[in-house]
């Protein structure tokens, strides 16, 4: 997904919520306003689920680099029980006593290395895949950064010049009344 999708998403729904504000009714005293909840409330799910994919990808390379770690130990177990158990049934058998405990310390061996070899290839591969995840997340929150900067000074300006006619209008009342 491009960067200007999520933006266009984000503006969407960022001009909703500024059209809501507008569309809503002030009360007589303090200058509050009425809002209508469903409709705030319906806006805020929306901006969840507008939330880019890639937060959401990080946590799933997290819990398949877990399950990768968890299935390369289950994995070397398994490979040390069968050692073991060969190396076990090897020195039962006592005219290859000798032999056996030879070929079971091998076969202990080559199931260590094996294991830190498989640990080792899912270590790497979920670092590389998280740190594509927080690589392309952390420009994702630059650019929604930078578009809520953008987005809060656009309210900013709107709400000083609603404030300033406010106020002029409050003046001329004043002078009228005078």
């Amino acid at each position: 997904m491009s960067p200007e999708g999520p933006q266009l998403e984000f503006l969407d729904l960022i001009d909703g919520l500024e059209q809501l504000v507008i569309e809503s009714r002030r009360l007589p005293v303090g200058g509050n306003l009425v809002v209508d909840r469903r409709r705030l409330l319906d806006l805020i799910d929306q901006l969840r689920l507008a939330i880019p994919a890639d937060l959401r990808q990080a946590q799933q390379v997290l819990e398949a680099r877990q399950q990768i770690i968890d299935d390369a130990h289950l994995t070397a177990r398994r490979t040390l029980e069968r050692a073991e158990q060969e190396r076990a049934r090897l020195i039962d058998e006592h005219a290859l006593t000798r032999a056996a405990q030879e070929r079971a310390q091998q076969l202990l061996m080559d199931a260590e290395a094996r294991a830190r070899q498989i640990i080792a290839e899912a270590d790497a591969t979920a670092a590389a895949h998280l740190s594509e995840a927080a690589e392309a997340t952390r420009q994702e929150l630059e650019n929604l950064n930078r578009y809520t900067r953008e987005v809060l000074l656009r309210l900013e300006r709107l709400l000083t010049q609603l404030l300033s006619s406010v106020r002029e209008n409050l003046e001329q009342l004043d002078r009228e009344q005078a």
